[in-house]
């Protein structure tokens, strides 16, 4: 008797390793940095409509045979990390010699219109330009189910325009719009630096010093203030010793020259 399996039997099996995701090379990617950044305050007027806020930065960099992808994402100090927000990659085929910027759909920074999009933008294509330069960039599509509002997609316009791509008039039929550019070299690498700064480490040193500089000169100044104080009140007791001594020696004569006048 054969122990081959029917067609009956491995058409099941061949269906489900149809049907089976593909395993993702990245789903375990390695932390290769860390860096912090400063989301500057917004003020209204005089008053701080958002205020000072710190954030690390985490990057994962890894490759697996002709792809690399480099990402980058944000988490606020004291708070948990949100999830499916504030994260940005870069994948680069270098099989085919192009980049793509991701994530296309679901793109969300919180908090929301603090610079976070440039500047994480800013650092991929600064990232690709130190390598890949020459490298094309793949056209994103820009569908409009995939932002909230209008003022989001002005927002998102405006993000790319100002990297660099070329955003196109939306499709009479499909609404899609496309963002190209180029190549690499083609893209700028700027943010709005009056939204958000980066700390590196020798300016957070540097800083620290200072602090400590002033926090001495201000303890020997107390120090000193105190010292100055004590003897104030040293001598003030004294003098009021010796007040009260001679109130008490004008009594006594005033007495005495009673008792004489009496006599």
């Amino acid at each position: 008797m054969s122990d081959k399996p029917t067609t009956a039997q491995t058409a099941p099996a061949k269906a489900d390793v149809a049907t089976r995701p593909a395993r993702d090379p990245f789903a375990r990617m390695r932390v290769s940095d860390l860096y912090w950044i400063q989301l500057k305050p917004i003020y209204k007027g005089r008053q701080v409509a958002q205020p000072e806020r710190l954030a690390r930065v985490t990057v994962f960099l890894d490759q697996a045979a002709h792809l690399e992808v480099f990402r980058l994402k944000v988490q606020l100090d004291g708070e948990p990390a949100v999830e499916d927000a504030n994260h940005m990659e870069v994948l680069v085929d270098h099989r085919q010699k192009r980049v793509r910027f991701a994530p296309v759909k679901g793109l969300r920074m919180q908090p929301a219109q603090r610079g976070l999009g440039g500047f994480l933008l800013a650092q991929l294509i600064e990232w690709c330009q130190r390598r890949y330069g020459e490298y094309a960039v793949a056209p994103i599509i820009l569908n409009a189910g995939d932002v909230e509002s209008e003022e989001a997609t002005e927002i998102r316009h405006r993000l790319l325009s100002r990297a660099g791509f070329d955003i196109s008039e939306p499709d009479a039929t499909t609404h899609v719009i496309h963002a190209r550019a180029g190549q690499v070299d083609a893209l700028f690498s700027q943010w709005n630096t009056e939204r958000v700064g980066v700390l590196q480490v020798t300016e957070l040193l540097r800083q620290l010093r200072e602090q400590e500089t002033v926090s001495h000169k201000q303890t020997l100044q107390m120090t000193q203030l105190q010292r100055t104080i004590d003897q104030f009140q040293s001598n003030d007791t004294g003098q009021r010793f010796a007040i009260g001594c001679l109130i008490v020696f004008a009594i006594f004569q005033a007495l005495m020259l009673l008792w004489v006048v009496l006599s």
